[in-house]
């Protein structure tokens, strides 16, 4: 039998993804002021869930062209959705939803909202305790430019009261302070209240002296609980006028952590919480593991993960169990992955009741850490795959763990507050003793790397058509790999509301080859009816010579929809390329009735003229897919491309081998004579596109070093590598007069006297000559030295750890005596410099440990990445002389470790390795522009 998702043909295989249902309810129009964000524009199921279908015979529902066959997705009506949605409310305390200007978060079953209508944020988790505080406002609006809406964070208890009855909520550790930055950088906070965090901390963030009382931790044991009411008042005192209800920016608050007893005691901590004032419109929990008796129905919202692969494992071989599973897409939301040395890998299923909770993730590894027995080594491509597949199978919610990295605080008692195997209550592995970089998107240092710039893609289409995929069940094939080494299956999926949708295709996997899949093409078979025809009846066609009237009648109407139900996408096979992941739209209405009938670009995002006649959408190109866009016929006018081929035929209009640039590609009006524009960005381009609100408007820069924007001062930052002037493009291009501006324009006004190059071959954008940064010598400075004054010794003997399920252990401080040494000298005074000197160490190695004045203030286990080390950090103890050095431990080249094959040395005839191979200072110089100025100079400050 042919299977129903796959038919060959001469042009090679062909993926069909097959709609049919019963939805009733008429499509609305979208508009460029307000597009389509409405509570009643998003269709939904009855739960907003993904739909699984096993593979159907001919007799099901009788063959398709091309002899597949059709799959039924059952869609309820809008009236039936609606209760739904009505019925599953997650209900917060009286008057926690609402802040003072009447806007109201809550959640139904199928996402979050804001005053009723879907919203589908990004969340990204960064520690304030591990982070210096005077840096935390600089890299919160990076976390902002990179597209996260929503700061996740733990209070680690230790962290705060070490010692018992001694909390410190100072310096680096004032949580306080923490949120209202975060505010003051215009983003939300969800706050993790623990008692319990795990987070990588010593005995999970529970203090020493806890764990020694002999209580019964992580219960309802009164002994625990008294402490734990003490450390939720304190975190109450902090947050106090800072919640969402006071018009603050926390939002929500997790309860514990991975917890796997009875939802009593989640329910206990919860009451807890909001007797200590911590009143807030959402309280979560990890829906991870299974909880030991039923959560009462809109209680605590459930939020899940993933991670391309774990540092916990107790095997050393890589990719161990079920991590290839993150990146096929599945109708399971829990991951059996995350934890498995203290959870184990038993097989995991979802919560009865999960279709009445929206699909939210708080833990899609941004990254990952190293253990002492697993050096995990990150593809930047993990990441950006694992999240695609997540909102591919139904998460209406990125949320990221960590999406900045940072270094562990020191202890007021001489302890090390890392997670490791000696310590009473812990996770059994053993972690570096500062280090918490996770290789994530920001570094610990506040590096800006690759998968920043990926996951920012999806960002971008998250923020502007994100509030689709709420009323988007998912529909999976009914054939998906069935194995780590099941490359031949091409991995998809798909969510439509029965009219339009979207086609997620993730074609990698980590640490597997992945085959070129040739001939590709999807057969949309949608319900022809007039009730969910795409062409809203509202649209004004009376500019079309064809039509009179301004409503299109009952045969035009039938006309649009019978074209747009049953359609290849695209019509012409295509290949789909190694190591790629994207996001096919279909049906798309791109305002006023305009139907975008597909692309095989990414889309990004749109931009509206600040008198909004206009409307230009960015898509990407996918390497090695040509962009093809194909418009409905009925629904447009005035088709115009600057490059490619248009074909019309089959109700299409279609216009393949579009180049990209920085002009419009395709030029269109809808009926009502809107006109849009799209522009077809290179794939180095779209790593290059932000969104961000500057001045009156939201614009879109491309700009090829990292930018930042300070809302509160208008202050565009580029940070680059050098201090030379850099360009930036904008669009649109600010205009004082324009239609709703801000009183005077000033800042319209200010920017326009540093706008160059507007008809400079730029297309759409203006240009902007950013000024280069201040002490431009400081890119000259000299390089630093390094002089060996130990040698290496003989390599240790690697025990086991003290765990029930131990794995080899990390070296302890008398180990080191054996390490080579090298006293580092940098420059005199660079560390002064406001270019961000980052003293960047290349080595190879075991453990390498950097110590200022003989102090561990950095470490790392080896995985092939360099070590980075920000000198204005410790500026004070550079300037008293304080000396800096290195020790680096031999690598055997039989430790029993797994080590990426990338970083493994050659060791020749030798049997461990320990080399300080090179030094080298990086800047980062800030440019900063603030056209808001009266008098229009630019004005320079730091961050």
């Amino acid at each position: 039998m042919i299977k129903p998702h796959v038919f060959r043909n001469y042009s090679g295989c062909i993926l069909a993804a097959f709609l049919s249902c019963a939805f009733c309810g008429s499509a609305q129009a979208q508009t460029f002021s307000a597009p389509g964000k409405s509570a009643s524009s998003v269709p939904s199921s009855s739960a907003g869930a993904p739909v699984d279908f096993p593979e159907l015979g001919p007799g099901d529902f009788g063959a398709t062209d091309g002899g597949a066959y059709a799959v039924s997705i059952p869609f309820a009506t809008g009236a039936m959705s609606q209760l739904a949605q009505q019925s599953a409310m997650i209900v917060a305390s009286p008057g926690a939803d609402t802040s003072p200007d009447g806007t109201v978060i809550s959640a139904t079953r199928s996402s979050l909202t804001k005053n009723a209508n879907a919203w589908t944020p990004v969340m990204g988790e960064f520690h304030y305790s591990r982070y210096p505080a005077r840096e935390w406002r600089g890299e919160l609006l990076k976390m902002k430019a990179g597209g996260v809406d929503i700061v996740a964070t733990y209070v680690f208890w230790i962290h705060h009261e070490e010692i018992e009855g001694r909390f410190d909520w100072s310096g680096d550790r004032d949580l306080r302070r923490f949120v209202q930055t975060c505010a003051e950088a215009g983003m939300q906070v969800m706050v993790r209240l623990g008692p319990w965090c795990h987070g990588e901390a010593r005995n999970g963030g529970l203090p020493d002296w806890l764990v020694a009382s002999g209580c019964r931790l992580r219960s309802d044991d009164p002994r625990y609980m008294d402490k734990a009411r003490i450390l939720y008042a304190e975190i109450g005192a902090q947050l106090r006028g800072l919640l969402w209800k006071d018009g603050g920016p926390v939002i929500g608050a997790q309860l514990e952590n991975e917890y796997r007893g009875p939802a009593e005691h989640l329910l206990a901590l919860k009451k807890m919480a909001i007797d200590a004032g911590i009143v807030v419109p959402l309280y979560t929990r990890t829906g991870w593991p299974a909880l030991t008796s039923p959560m009462p129905p809109g209680e605590i919202v459930p939020l899940y993960g993933v991670y391309a692969e774990g540092f916990w494992d107790r095997e050393t071989t890589p990719m161990p169990g079920n991590y290839w599973t993150g990146f096929r897409f599945t109708t399971l939301r829990v991951d059996s992955n995350i934890a498995s040395e203290a959870l184990g890998r038993a097989n995991v299923a979802d919560d009865p009741d999960v279709a009445a909770y929206p699909y939210l993730t708080c833990e899609i590894g941004g990254g990952m850490m190293s253990s002492y027995h697993r050096r995990i080594l990150v593809d930047p491509r993990d990441i950006e795959s694992t999240t695609l597949v997540k909102l591919g199978s139904g998460s209406v919610q990125p949320g990221y763990y960590m999406y900045h990295g940072g270094v562990n605080p020191d202890s007021a008692t001489g302890i090390t507050l890392q997670e490791n195997q000696s310590t009473r209550f812990t996770n059994w592995n053993d972690l570096p003793e500062k280090n918490y970089d996770f290789q994530a998107p920001l570094g610990a240092a506040g590096q800006v790397r690759p998968h920043y710039h990926l996951l920012r893609l999806q960002h971008l289409f998250m923020h502007d058509f994100g509030y689709l995929l709420p009323g988007m069940p998912t529909v999976l094939p009914a054939h998906r790999p069935d194995g780590k080494d099941d490359n031949r299956t091409l991995r998809w999926a798909l969510r439509s509301n029965g009219r339009s949708g979207f086609i997620f295709v993730n074609n990698y996997q980590r640490l597997q080859p992945m085959p070129v899949h040739r001939g590709v093409q999807f057969a949309l078979n949608l319900p022809p009816v007039e009730s969910v025809s795409p062409l809203p009846s509202s649209a004004g066609l009376s500019r079309d010579s064809g039509i009179t009237g301004a409503t299109p009648d009952a045969g035009r109407r039938a006309a649009v929809a019978q074209a747009a139900s049953k359609r290849m996408v695209p019509v012409t096979p295509v290949d789909i390329p190694a190591d790629i992941a994207f996001i096919w739209p279909f049906n798309l209405d791109l305002g006023n009735g305009a139907i975008l009938a597909y692309a095989t670009a990414q889309l990004l995002c749109y931009a509206d003229t600040p008198d909004e006649k206009e409307r230009v959408y960015f898509f990407s190109e996918i390497p090695g897919i040509a962009p093809e866009l194909a418009f409905s016929d009925l629904t447009v006018r005035g088709v115009s491309n600057a490059s490619g081929r248009q074909r019309k035929g089959d109700g299409l209009v279609r216009i393949t081998n579009l180049k990209t640039g920085h002009s419009p590609a395709i030029s269109l009006r809808a009926h009502d004579g809107r006109a849009i524009s799209i522009v077809i960005l290179s794939r180095a381009d779209s790593l290059n596109l932000y969104k961000l609100a500057w001045g009156d408007d939201d614009r879109v820069f491309l700009s090829k070093h990292p930018i930042t924007i300070d809302s509160a001062t208008e202050t565009l930052r580029v940070h680059a590598p050098t201090p030379d002037p850099v360009d930036v493009l904008v669009y649109p291009k600010p205009d004082p007069n324009a239609k709703g501006a801000k009183k005077g324009s000033r800042f319209a006004r200010g920017l326009l006297a540093f706008l160059t190059g507007i008809d400079m071959g730029e297309g759409i954008f203006a240009k902007i000559t950013v000024p280069g940064a201040p002490n431009p010598a400081l890119a000259k400075v000299a390089a630093p030295r390094a002089e060996k004054i130990r040698a290496v010794g003989p390599p240790r003997e690697i025990p086991l750890g003290k765990a029930p399920k131990p794995v080899p252990a990390a070296p302890v401080a008398a180990d080191f005596a054996s390490a080579a040494a090298w006293r580092i000298t940098v420059p005199a005074g660079v560390w002064k410099n406001d270019a961000w000197p980052v003293l960047r160490i290349h080595y190879t190695g075991d453990v390498a440990r950097v110590l200022l004045g003989g102090k561990v203030i950095l470490d790392d286990f080896y995985n092939g990445l360099p070590l980075d080390m920000p000198l204005a950090r410790f500026a004070e103890e550079l300037d008293a002389g304080a000396p800096l050095s290195i020790e680096i431990l031999p690598l055997r080249k039989d430790a029993p470790i797994l080590l990426p094959d990338s970083a493994r040395p050659h060791f020749v005839a030798r049997p461990a390795v320990a080399d300080l191979n090179k030094l080298e200072i990086l800047h980062t110089f800030t440019h900063t522009l603030t056209p808001a100025a009266s008098d229009g100079t630019n004005e320079k400050s730091e961050e």
